[in-house]
């Protein structure tokens, strides 16, 4: 069966993964960036109706409209690995950002992030059996029901040992393609981790994929962890990586896009002229398309030549598990939960549900210091990185991950207000800091009132230091507005947007 309009798509070139930290990439370098990748959900703000619980930054939106370059939109909100269906108020929203960005095909994850009514903070690997392919299948119908242009489905990483009663990795992405009759998002990294942490090599994964499916590729550098090769988007692609990308993109007929992806995090630290470097890389992989096709080996990323633990794979279970039984049971382990049943059992034997965890534990600290800057420095502060990080681990076990970080934000300070710590300043740090991150939500100017001058207590908590003991006393007001100097609210906007970097 042909890929679906494959011969209708444009070819784009070589691409980003968009954040407002790349834009000096973008003036510094406008030769190497012809496509921008945009996730539309980090053009998306809370409202709080629960009819509508998000709404378009249409300013956000407009400003990435402006940049130079095509515009390829990709999902990180409605992955169509699982069972969950996507709402309707988000197929409206994501259509509306495809039309407005002009994007020419639609990208989503193969996997899931919901179980069982909560939010998972991870891009979890889905059940692989015919009734796996069946449940993504749906999903991707909707999608493509839901939305003017073709949907591409992203090959995911897997940190799971691999199972005797699921199929392999490639087939699994193979029949859910031609099944849905959809495009492929060849993730080469993330493929290339599941082969270093000892799933299935990368050749092997590669056989039964049709490969004129294959409409875009993503690149990407990562980092050894315990013994875990993880897809952190941190760096330069290994070379390994790169060399089996310059064999493969000539056997793609239809490829039309090649992203590099960057964490924002990491970009102070791997530095502009890097990313650079690795689009000029990625330029010459682009400028492979165009050389013969031939079909000679791939190179295979061997289980021994790293270091994660060696396991075999367990016997089948006997009773096949069905999708949503798979997603109770790996959602609840990944956010630190019970499971129940043998699969439960199984899974919480495996040690890349640990790794799960704690990357989403991570990921969950980040965007509550990202959030709530002053409120979290003057924690650890006056209670020490150690007893602020057990602070954290208690509110994880008591609430499942949210989406995004404003969300996560407000459910940590509420949890701390609960709590109610006694620490002298604690109340008015906070009481500050989530005006700031209302009226970002909703655009509406606040005015939060202090017994006594509050600069002092900000101006030290930003240079790092636990403040003195209040000054002036009386009556002291700060108006927050939506367009209050970056320096006076902490809060960025962009930082509120954030969405779990789930991949």
């Amino acid at each position: 069966m042909p890929a679906p309009a494959s011969s209708d798509l444009p070819a784009l070139g070589v691409g980003l993964t968009y954040s407002s930290a790349i834009e000096p990439i973008l003036q510094r370098w406008p030769d190497l960036v012809a496509v921008l990748e945009v996730e539309p959900q980090t053009t998306w703000t809370e409202t709080r109706d629960p009819t509508q619980p998000y709404r378009v930054s249409d300013d956000v939106l407009a400003h990435i409209e402006r940049l130079p370059g095509r515009k390829l939109v990709h999902s990180v909100g409605v992955p169509c690995g699982g069972t969950p269906r996507p709402e309707p108020y988000q197929l409206s929203l994501l259509a509306h950002t495809v039309e407005r960005l002009r994007s020419p095909w639609f990208s989503e994850h193969l996997s899931f992030n919901q179980a069982e009514g909560f939010f998972t903070g991870f891009f979890l690997p889905p059940r692989q059996t015919d009734e796996g392919v069946q449940a993504a299948t749906r999903a991707i119908h909707d999608l493509q029901a839901a939305l003017p242009v073709p949907v591409a489905v992203e090959t995911g990483v897997n940190y799971l040992r691999p199972r005797a009663d699921e199929m392999p990795d490639g087939v699994f992405v193979a029949q859910v393609a031609e099944s849905a009759d959809c495009g492929i998002l060849l993730d080469l990294h993330n493929i290339f981790c599941n082969a270093v942490n000892g799933r299935q090599a990368v050749d092997d994964f590669l056989a039964p994929i049709p490969l004129d499916r294959v409409w875009e590729m993503h690149l990407a550098g990562g980092m050894e962890v315990e013994g875990y090769w993880l897809d952190a988007h941190s760096g330069a692609m290994p070379d390994a990586l790169f060399d089996i990308a310059r064999r493969l993109i000539p056997r793609l007929p239809n490829l039309k896009a090649i992203i590099f992806e960057m964490m924002p995090s990491f970009l102070p630290a791997v530095g502009y002229d890097t990313v650079a470097r690795e689009l000029e890389r990625l330029h010459t992989l682009w400028d492979a398309r165009r050389e013969a096709r031939g079909d000679g080996p791939l190179v295979r990323v061997a289980r021994e030549e790293a270091t994660p633990p060696a396991e075999q794979a367990p016997p089948d279970v006997g009773d096949p598990v069905t999708p949503a039984a798979w997603e109770s049971a790996l959602g609840a382990l990944a956010v630190g939960r019970q499971a129940e049943g043998i699969i439960g059992r199984e899974l919480a034997a495996d040690p890349g549900v640990g790794v799960i965890h704690r990357l989403i534990g991570e990921f969950r600290a980040s965007m509550v210091v990202g959030v709530l800057r002053l409120t979290s420095r003057y924690l650890m502060l006056s209670l020490g990185p150690d007893i602020f990080r057990a602070l954290l681990q208690d509110f994880w076990s008591r609430h499942p991950p949210r989406p995004y970080a404003s969300m996560e934000a407000e459910a940590f300070a509420a949890y701390l207000t609960r709590l109610d710590l006694q620490l002298p300043q604690l109340a008015t740090v906070l009481r500050f800091e989530r005006a700031v991150l209302a009226t970002l939500l909703d655009g509406q100017s606040r005015i939060v009132a202090f017994d006594f001058d509050p600069f002092p207590l900000f101006r030290a908590l930003t240079e790092g230091r636990l403040p003195d003991e209040p000054g002036s006393v009386g009556n002291y007001e700060i108006e927050i507005t939506p367009d209050i100097p970056l320096e006076t609210r902490q809060v960025e906007e962009t930082a509120a947007r954030q969405t779990f970097p789930f991949h």
